[in-house]
C-alpha cells in the first residue's frame, strides 16, 4: 500500500468517527445529561432552580440571544427543570429556537408570546395523534399544555389523547375547559379567530364543524365511560358491606 492510499483511508476513518462521535453527542439523551450537568453546577453556587434554569438557557447557544424576560416566562410555565430540559432538546431537535422563537420573543405581551408556542406545538402534537403515535403526542401535548392553559388548542387535543389510551377520568376536566373555550373563542372577533384557529394551531385541513363533534363525542364517551366505573364501585362497595 502506498502512502498516499495510506493516508486517504486514514483520513477517511477519522471523518467516519467523528461523525459517529458528534452524532452521539447530539441525541436527546445525551444533550440533556449535559444539561443537567450545567445545570447542577450553576445549583452549586446556591442558585435556586429557576435561576439556574434561567442561566442555563441564557447561555446556551442557539438561546442566550433570546430576551431574559422570554426566556424566564418559559422557564415559570414549565412545571419542572426535567419538563424545561425536554422543552429545549424538542426545540433545538427541530430548529423552533432559531426559526420560530425570536420572532415570538419580539412580542410584547407575554401571554400572548407563550400562546404563540403553544400553538406551534400543538399543531406539532396533533400530527402525531392524528398518525396514530398518541405517547409522542401526549410528551409534546402535556408541554403546550403548561405553557398556555387557557386555550382550547392545548386542552382539547391532549383530552383526546387521554381518551383515546382509556384515561377518561383525566380526559374529562380537559374537555369541559376546552369546550368552553372553543365556544368563547367561535363567539369572539375575527381578527383573534384568524390568529388562533383550528388551520393554524391543530390542522390546516379541519372542517371546523367536524373537529368540533368529534370532541363532543369523545367527552360524551368519556363521561359514559366514568359513569358506569362509579356504579361498579357504588356495587362492589355495596357487596363489601354485605360480606362484612
Amino acid at each position: 500500500m502506498d502512502s498516499l492510499t495510506f493516508w486517504v483511508l486514514v483520513f477517511f476513518g477519522a471523518f467516519t468517527l467523528y461523525r459517529l462521535i458528534s452524532r452521539r453527542a447530539t441525541t436527546p439523551k445525551a444533550r440533556v445529561t449535559a444539561m443537567l450537568r450545567q445545570y447542577h453546577a450553576f445549583e452549586r453556587t446556591g442558585l435556586s432552580e429557576q435561576e439556574s434554569l434561567l442561566r442555563l438557557l441564557a447561555t446556551r447557544r442557539g438561546w442566550k440571544n433570546l430576551p431574559h424576560r422570554f426566556l424566564g416566562e418559559i422557564v415559570s410555565r414549565l412545571r419542572s427543570k426535567e419538563d424545561v430540559m425536554r422543552f429545549v432538546s424538542v426545540s433545538e431537535d427541530y430548529r423552533y429556537n432559531q426559526e420560530h422563537y425570536p420572532g415570538i420573543a419580539a412580542r410584547t405581551d407575554l401571554n400572548e408570546a407563550m400562546a404563540e408556542i403553544a400553538c406551534l406545538w400543538a399543531k406539532f402534537g396533533y400530527g402525531f395523534q392524528a398518525n396514530g403515535r398518541l405517547k409522542e403526542a401526549e410528551f409534546v401535548q402535556k408541554l403546550a399544555l403548561q405553557l398556555q392553559p387557557d386555550r382550547y388548542f392545548t386542552n382539547l387535543p391532549l383530552a383526546a389523547t387521554y381518551c383515546e389510551t382509556g384515561r377518561y377520568t383525566d380526559a374529562l376536566p380537559l374537555f369541559e375547559q376546552g369546550l368552553a373555550q372553543l365556544e368563547k373563542f367561535n363567539n369572539s372577533p375575527d381578527p383573534e379567530k384568524q390568529q388562533w384557529s383550528l388551520a393554524k394551531c391543530l390542522d390546516p385541513d379541519a372542517d371546523a364543524k367536524k373537529l368540533r363533534n368529534g370532541y363532543k363525542k369523545m367527552y360524551e364517551t368519556c363521561l359514559k365511560a366514568t359513569e358506569r366505573k362509579s356504579i361498579s364501585s357504588v356495587y362492589f362497595l355495596m357487596i363489601l358491606d354485605v360480606l362484612c
